[in-house]
């Protein structure tokens, strides 16, 4: 008998192991398609994709931030250098994870088709709080922990001009290789 629970044990804990990998990948995926999500709703003002995956006050928030730029005939152009993440932490339907996040961003002039703001290096540190929701994970708190600039020479200069969307393999992929 006490064999036959230690078996049913061990497999009880694989499944649960075996669902936070699944829930990691997801957790992932959300964080890289929310930040890349970011860029792409400041060229282009598509907004579905992030209000699918944030609760409706950051939604909100993010969507007054967006507009005030643009009110000031200001875009930001950017791009990520660099994304790693912690280790997630679960607790019941809520996860939370620590990012360390390389930008380097610049705000153009609309009218002039000029920077207004030169491009800037800035190392993020970032707490995201997601919640469970069915088998997407939507995020629900984001705290900045701390935000340095870099000055470097050679600063990388994002375009000013649009790029014509590359041919991207699923996210799954991009996240193996931020790892």
């Amino acid at each position: 008998m006490k064999k036959f629970l230690l078996i049913l044990l061990f497999f009880a804990s694989l499944s649960i192991a075996s669902s936070n990998v699944n829930d990691d990948k997801r957790i992932k995926d959300a964080l890289l398609k929310y930040n890349y999500g970011i860029i792409k709703m400041t060229k282009s003002g598509n907004t579905k994709l992030l209000k699918d995956m944030l609760s409706q006050k950051l939604y909100f928030k993010l969507m007054i931030w967006a507009d005030s730029w643009k009110f000031s005939n200001l875009a930001m152009v950017a791009q990520i250098n660099d994304l790693r993440f912690s280790p997630i932490a679960y607790n019941e339907n809520n996860a939370t994870v620590r990012t360390m996040e390389n930008w380097t961003f610049a705000y153009a002039d609309l009218i002039k088709r000029d920077y207004a703001l030169k491009p800037l290096n800035i190392f993020y540190q970032m707490h995201y709080t997601l919640q469970k929701d069915g088998d997407m994970w939507k995020i629900i708190a984001i705290k900045h922990l701390k935000e340095e600039v870099f000055t470097k020479q050679n600063t990388h200069k994002p375009s000013l001009e649009e790029e014509k969307e590359k041919p991207k393999d699923d996210i799954s992929s991009q996240i193996q290789q931020k790892e």
